[in-house]
């Protein structure tokens, strides 16, 4: 086994002196084949799995299977994970013994094994082998981080889904991509592993000489899952990132008590880029109104009301920008049975003084009384009552402050079940619980305080791990009820290790989460793909079509300014269709400009065209974007407002050293229906002579697009990913002929015209276009994908300013261009590809209009 030892595949090196391997499932090994049984004690099943590891086929046996030399022992079974085009049964191979519940052992996942489909050598010899290393070592890191599972309690459901509809709750399973092809087998889902990330904590103790029992449990979404940079916001699904569901559940008494909770991220399109954490909103109030209403109305159909706490400043320029926007939201729905409640935590509890948010937990008593909990009486076996609404707390990273008013939250609604079960805390304490929270630990000397405590910091540094790679910021506060120099100290570190995270190593952790979730782009399913290709081919025997046009402008202004007055549909958007994207290059040019940013002219190129297309019909705005004064904006008609969906963009600098001069691309990506369609808009090197940097700038574009990591920023589908791709913009490529000889063959052509000698006049245009390097490089790479219809205008490059004379020193030139790319089964019929005469820049802008 020299590949296993070589990519440790089984070796991980943890030290940890609770953990044990349970042995619960045994695998034996063959050349052609794995055979899995369990130990009949752990997972109760008189069967055993048969894997081929050619193809992949899974078929289940009554029995006990054959018995071979080579066996190993695992601890659990997760599923099939597909590394980049290998494909690996994952086992839990260590674990720790969390805690029982109901008699039921819960673990922590500590080690994981990697076993090969293929043979150890077909791997060693691939040219990914240390590409796979490197995931394989990131994802036993992430499942480190907090992943638990039990052989017979399912853990993605709260006591209250057990009893009421005992249905695993998908949204909080992490191996559901995992164990797909188990169940397509038809496997018995008794083999199933059900995974869980979050936190699970315990502690007992007697209280008036009887004993409680304290469970802590959190489930994270497993639905927009990243870390804190790559997930902010909302989805197009309505799932939210650092979406965590908090289950507190007490024994007492032959009683059974549980209160849940929620936090998530707030619920519209945001995000947060690069080096300066610059936040965005991503999508305006329309595009965002469906996906808000979805999510609301999968947390009521879940806790039937809901009452939200949104705990960030208004003074501060990023959480004031999501506040509003989150308010705006609440605002234009109007949803029924939802609360808005917003509390500056920062201020309230500025210097310190956190005893200062007991107002607000004091202010929400009767809701908490009024929303209830889930009590059941174990020796009756009866549901006395149930929780019929949930707090949903946010602060920006729904993590410390998150916590801190969680911590709280929980403490009430844990006073009011012991009161109910006949013990006044708020006697024992000699203070309202909620107070004794704000006291020094050491000092208040109560012991279910005391762990009451620590359960909930060691909860908010596992969350906060898990999200930044650090722990809770906020953990000493409680912790111990106060903020000292020790946790002013650790403030300060955990700060500096967040920002170390988020540059350093979010971008390994976000892959490996993409890996397990089934949404890595680089990773294919071996024994499917063909099956998946196939099946594009055949696309049209299966799916329904429906028409849309979309218009493509694009104009090189040369750092013109145009007149708000400009009357664009009389001399630019002359054209009806259902999408319209604008692309613009040099709308400044200055190097001060270029520097600062063009900000003021995207907004007033965004109104005026906005203006001007609504004048002729409803149009809604889907994104505008700019890069080094290079701007692109794109509309849509109103009926496609639910059809739009997942836009997102990325920028592509093409300068000197990629941050110089005005060159570069801006690419917006979005679903229209279930259509994958990107638009490219770019500005290449200029000169007569760069043809082989315009060549290289194109294949950066297609390369760099979408495929390098960041700060708030992950790989996504590339542009040749995409079902349908626009390319358009300055592209700079010129014609291979000297400036007189062309502008004289250009004056010809217009003579022809003048004298209705069309046919004589085409021609003309015809052997220019043989001469431009576009046309002559068609075959080049990133080229071959596209096509564009017959250039019947004139060269869009170099006029005089404000006129319809070429420019003598250079080459008249087809810079301007608009390329259409699709995949393979898709058709595009080309209505329109013609040019403008508008003489303010030097360049002529062009428009196509496609179906």
């Amino acid at each position: 086994m020299q590949l296993l030892g070589q990519l440790n595949f089984f070796q991980q090196d943890v030290s940890n002196l609770n953990m044990q391997n349970t042995q619960a499932y045994k695998v034996h090994f063959f050349p052609q084949y794995y055979y899995i049984e369990t130990n009949q004690k752990a997972v109760n099943i008189n069967k055993h799995i048969v894997i081929d590891r050619e193809y992949g086929l899974i078929t289940e046996k009554d029995g006990p299977p054959p018995q071979s030399e080579q066996q190993r022992f695992f601890s659990a079974f997760l599923g099939t994970i597909y590394i980049l085009d290998k494909a690996f049964l994952l086992f839990i191979q260590e674990v720790s013994l969390v805690c029982a519940i109901d008699g039921q052992d819960l673990f922590q996942v500590q080690t994981i094994a990697f076993l090969p489909y293929e043979q150890e050598t077909q791997i060693y010899a691939s040219i990914k082998a240390q590409a796979i290393t490197n995931l394989v070592e990131n994802l036993r890191k992430l499942l480190s981080m907090g992943f638990y599972f039990s052989y017979t309690y399912d853990l993605t459901q709260s006591k209250i889904k057990h009893q009421i509809s005992g249905q695993l709750e998908h949204k909080f399973l992490w191996n559901a991509n995992l164990v797909k092809d188990f169940l397509k087998a038809s496997i018995d889902k008794k083999w199933i592993t059900f995974l869980i990330q979050g936190f699970v904590g315990y502690f007992e103790l007697y209280v008036n000489g009887k004993k409680l029992d304290f469970y802590l449990i959190s489930r994270r979404s497993s639905k927009r899952a990243g870390t804190r940079y790559n997930s902010r916001g909302i989805d197009d699904d309505g799932h939210v990132s650092n979406y965590v569901e908090t289950e507190q559940i007490i024994y007492f008494n032959n009683i059974c008590c549980s209160h849940l909770q929620i936090r998530g991220s707030v619920p519209v399109f945001w995000n947060q880029r690069g080096y300066m954490v610059e936040t965005k909103i991503m999508r305006t109030s329309d595009l965002t109104r469906q996906a808000f209403k979805k999510h609301f109305k999968d947390v009521i159909e879940d806790y039937s009301r809901v009452i939200c706490l949104n705990l960030m400043s208004k003074k501060k320029g990023a959480e004031q920008m999501v506040t509003e926007a989150f308010e705006e939201q609440i605002k234009v729905n109007d949803l029924k049975n939802i609360k808005y409640e917003w509390f500056d935590f920062h201020v309230e509890c500025k210097n310190s003084v956190f005893a200062n948010s007991n107002p607000l937990i004091r202010k929400y008593a009767d809701h908490i009384k009024n929303l209830s909990y889930y009590m059941e009486d174990l020796a009756l076996q009866k549901i006395q009552q149930i929780q019929h609404g949930i707090f949903r707390t946010n602060c920006l990273d729904c993590l410390d402050r998150t916590n801190f008013i969680q911590t709280k939250i929980a403490m009430q609604a844990f006073d009011l079940q012991m009161k109910q079960l006949g013990i006044d805390f708020t006697q024992i304490l000699k203070m309202a619980p909620i107070e004794a929270l704000d006291e020094d630990t050491a000092k208040l000397g109560n012991l279910f305080i005391q762990q009451f405590k620590n359960i909930w910091a060691d909860h908010g540094d596992m969350l906060s791990i898990q999200y930044t790679g650090t722990g809770s910021t906020h953990t000493n506060i409680t912790r111990t009820g106060k903020r000292d120099v020790q946790g002013m100290i650790e403030h300060g570190t955990r700060s500096l290790m967040r920002f170390y995270m988020q540059n350093f190593s979010d971008s390994d952790k976000q892959e490996a989460m993409d890996l397990i979730l089934g949404t890595h782009n680089e990773t294919v399913n071996k024994f499917t793909a063909e099956i998946e290709k196939q099946i594009k081919v055949r696309s049209k025997d299966y799916c329904d079509y429906s028409e849309r046009s979309i218009f493509v402008v694009t104009w090189n202004l040369g750092g013109y300014q145009v007149p708000t007055s400009y009357d664009l549909n009389k001399y630019l958007l002359d054209v009806n269709a259902d999408i319209v994207v604008v692309g613009i290059q040099e709308m400044i040019t200055t190097s001060t400009a270029l520097v600062i940013g063009s900000g003021s002219c995207v907004k007033l190129w965004d109104e005026l065209i906005f203006q001007n297309l609504n004048l002729k019909e409803k149009y809604i705005q889907i994104k505008s974007k700019e890069l080094l004064g290079i701007g692109s904006f794109i509309y849509a008609k109103e009926r496609f407002r639910d059809r739009i969906t997942k836009v997102s963009y990325d920028t592509v600098k093409l300068g000197f050293l990629g941050q110089v001069a005005n060159k570069g691309c801006v690419v917006i990506k979005m679903n229209i229906d279930d259509t994958l369609v990107c638009f490219a808009n770019c500005h290449f090197e200029h000169g007569q002579k760069s043809l082989s940097t315009r060549l290289v700038n194109l294949q950066d574009v297609h390369a760099l697009a979408f495929n390098t990591d960041g700060i708030g920023k992950r790989k996504e589908e590339k542009i040749d990913q995409c079902g349908y791709k626009i390319l358009f913009g300055d592209l700079n490529f010129r014609v291979l002929q000297d400036a007189d000889t062309t502008i004289t063959q250009l004056q010809r052509y217009e003579l022809f015209m003048k004298q209705n000698r069309k046919q004589e006049a085409k021609e003309i245009l015809v052997q220019l276009i043989k001469l431009d390097e576009l046309t002559m490089n068609r075959q080049s790479q990133n080229l071959k994908s596209y096509e564009e219809p017959p250039v019947n205008f004139l060269p869009t490059y170099k006029f005089q300013q404000y006129s319809t004379q070429y420019d003598k020193t250079r080459t008249p030139s087809w810079t301007d261009r608009i390329l259409v790319g699709q995949q393979e089964g898709m058709e595009t019929k080309f209505v329109s590809y013609r040019s403008h005469d508008i003489n303010f820049s030097d360049h002529r802008p062009i428009q196509q209009l496609e179906k």
